[in-house]
């Protein structure tokens, strides 16, 4: 059904209040109360609702096409990422470290290698996207966001320290926003009972790390002279920003050199 998560598991499930429950399991309209079990959404599975796409670092030429395609499909098409962005469209055949191209990772849109649009105009039909998706980070966060899983930084907080030019801090926070997570206005203690007892998890680490436990990030630009003093406890770490943008092109917590 579509609205199970990946364990089959319904909202109903997840609540202990009588109330809620028996409001939760209500029939729809135009639903028999005898509704089939639930199944994982199959990944081919095409999202309902308008196409809206996006040109990612494309050229003038290949930014017209994309409009033609745009008319032909009755799509929409946009010059700044919004969360109703459905299709990012990139020039070559890899993903791109672009504010849009990342975006679009961290929402679960399709990052689609310009041959899908030409493969559309050609036809002029929608094609299936799978053969043109770009693999790995863009493929993961595709189908967490099918299977209604949380965002690459649940349960994570960002502390942003010093300067940042390379990827700019708003750019930052904006990814951080869209990832799910939430950016801290002070630096956290490590030594703080307070912060060490914070009693979330990071659901993206992997789950046989200390990773796991860290919730709190005092990020700083690899490139800047602010580096922060070591720190690796508990709750607490601190990580290059070079390391949070491979963490989105990958859609991944990655591992931390300690």
């Amino acid at each position: 059904c579509s609205r199970c998560n990946i364990f089959g598991l319904r909202p109903v499930d997840y609540t202990d209040d009588e109330n809620m429950k028996s409001l939760l399991l209500l029939p729809e309209k135009n639903e028999s109360s005898t509704t089939s079990h639930c199944s994982v959404m199959n990944t081919g599975q095409r999202r309902d609702g308008p196409l809206v796409l996006i040109g990612s670092g494309l050229s003038s030429e290949q930014q017209k096409m994309l409009s033609e395609l745009a008319a032909i499909l009755k799509a929409k098409k946009c010059t700044e990422f919004d969360s109703t962005v459905t299709h990012v469209v990139v020039p070559g055949d890899a993903v791109q470290s672009t504010l849009k191209c990342m975006l679009g990772i961290l929402n679960g849109c399709w990052i689609l290698k310009f041959e899908w649009v030409k493969a559309c105009l050609r036809r002029k039909v929608c094609e299936q996207e799978e053969k043109y998706e770009i693999p790995e980070g863009p493929h993961r966060s595709r189908l967490n966001r099918e299977q209604l899983l949380p965002k690459l930084f649940d349960g994570c907080y960002f502390y942003l320290g010093g300067s940042f030019k390379h990827h700019p801090k708003d750019n930052l926070i904006k990814l951080v926003t869209a990832g799910g997570g939430q950016i801290l206005s002070r630096k956290p203690k490590p030594d703080s009972d307070v912060t060490q007892t914070i009693n979330t998890v990071a659901y993206h680490a992997r789950p046989d790390s200390d990773q796991r436990f860290c919730t709190q990030y005092i990020i700083y630009e690899d490139l800047s002279n602010y580096h922060p003093e070591r720190v690796r406890q508990g709750k607490v770490w601190k990580a290059p920003s070079s390391w949070f943008i491979d963490c989105v092109m990958s859609f991944e917590l990655l591992p931390l050199d300690s």
